[in-house]
């Protein structure tokens, strides 16, 4: 899943943009039925999905850094 995150805000600009765009905020995958990727009915899902989302924005802000964006 990471691989698939990763090329999906890679190669999509607006994607990368608005994921860049989130700023600092933490990202969920809110869901009622996943407790591994999402969150879950009661919030006390594992989120995954949103962690993922976090660690490939971090990923891409430490890009344009060393790009000197």
């Amino acid at each position: 899943m990471r691989d698939a995150v990763r090329a999906k805000f890679t190669q999509h600009e607006a994607c990368r943009r608005e994921l860049l765009e989130s700023g600092d905020a933490p990202l969920v995958e809110k869901t009622t039925g996943d407790r591994y990727w999402g969150c879950g009915t009661n919030g006390d899902g594992k989120n995954m999905l949103g962690r993922i989302l976090v660690e490939i924005r971090d990923e891409l802000r430490e890009g344009v850094r060393a790009n000197g964006g």
